[in-house]
This record gives structure tokens, sequence and C-alpha cells, in this order.
């Protein structure tokens, strides 16, 4: 029994001394966390979302219409019939359509969107409803949608449909194919 009580307490001397240096390490570590902070320079604000919306927190707009410039150049234009700021970040959208732009100002990819949310940080629209996009060559569509706007690369998943216009410009081929549907893409009112 001498031997049994002798190893019960090295390790019960052992488990608490592991116990102490864990809770000491544990208390360097919030110590070191709770230093200040370096405060951003004056002309940054880290909370302002990248693209800005006139919608306050919490609250619904109807008829919305959002164009983005960069460098004094239109790059895309949402019309939305119902927005709601869920937070500083992110803009909920319901029956949305989106306009890009390329480099020359004309209108390139038109998407539009029964209900989406659009991260202003990241300028990235995901969708779980049905999604619509078109382009004066192609139509797809597909139930779900992950869409960046800066670099206007997405991905459709679930049951996607595409439909390829004029195919037999771009094969040779003498293949009929339908012409795409005429939208007028949306006009900005102002520039900035």
């Amino acid at each position: 029994m001498k031997l049994f009580d002798r190893n019960l307490r090295s390790n019960t001397r052992l488990g608490i001394w592991a116990l102490t240096a864990f809770l000491l390490a544990g208390g360097l570590a919030q110590a070191h966390s709770n230093k200040p902070k370096a405060s951003p320079s004056p002309g940054a604000s880290p909370s302002a979302p990248q693209f800005n919306v006139p919608i306050p927190v919490d609250h619904n707009a109807k008829g919305v219409d959002l164009p983005f410039f960069d460098n004094g150049k239109l790059q895309m234009y949402f019309v939305i019939r119902r927005a709601y700021r869920l937070d500083t970040g992110h803009l909920d959208m319901f029956h949305a359509f989106l306009q890009t732009y390329d480099d020359k100002e004309t209108p390139d990819i038109a998407i539009y969107m029964n209900r989406c949310l659009l991260d202003l940080n990241t300028r990235i629209i995901t969708s779980q409803v049905p999604v619509t996009v078109r382009r004066a060559d192609f139509e797809i569509t597909g139930q779900q949608m992950v869409f960046n706007t800066r670099t206007h690369v997405g991905r459709l998943t679930g049951h996607v449909r595409m439909i390829i216009y004029n195919l037999q410009s771009a094969t040779g081929t003498a293949t009929p194919s339908p012409t795409p549907p005429t939208r007028p893409a949306p006009k900005p009112s102002a520039k900035p």
C-alpha cells in the first residue's frame, strides 16, 4: 500500500503543478491580449464598408438605384425593388437587377435576382434562390449563385441551364440560334 500511496501523492503533486502552469499561461496570454492596440490612422475607418449604401441599419428602402463608380468610371448599377440593411456590412436585396460595365462603360453582364445578400466589404453577392445571368452571347440560370462584383467571376450551382446565342458565328457552323432578348440597361442618374 505504501507504493500506491507514494505514487498517488506524486501524481497529485504533478497534477497540481500542471494545472497551476496551465492557469498561469492562460493568465499571461490574457494579459498580453489586453494590451492597447495601435489606433488606426485618422483617415481610415475600419468599420466603414467599401461600398457605401445610404440606408440606415435595420431599415427598409423601396425603389433603390445604386450606381457604383471606381476612378470616375461606372462599374456596376443596381436597381432594387426592396432592400433591407442588416448591419453595417450586409444588404439584403429583394427583386434586384445588377448591370455590370466594362472599362469603356458599356453594359457587360446583367444579373436578375429574386433575393440575394450583398457583402458591402467584399462586394460579393450570394443567392440561395434561382438567378439568371445574361450577356450578349449567353444566358445562364442556376439555383444558387456566388458572384464577385470586383472580378466579375461567379459560380452557379444546382440545376444550371445555359443557352448560347449566335453559336454559328463563334464556331462557323450553320445551325440556327435564337437571338437574345433585348432589355435596356439602366441609365445612371448622376456621375460622381
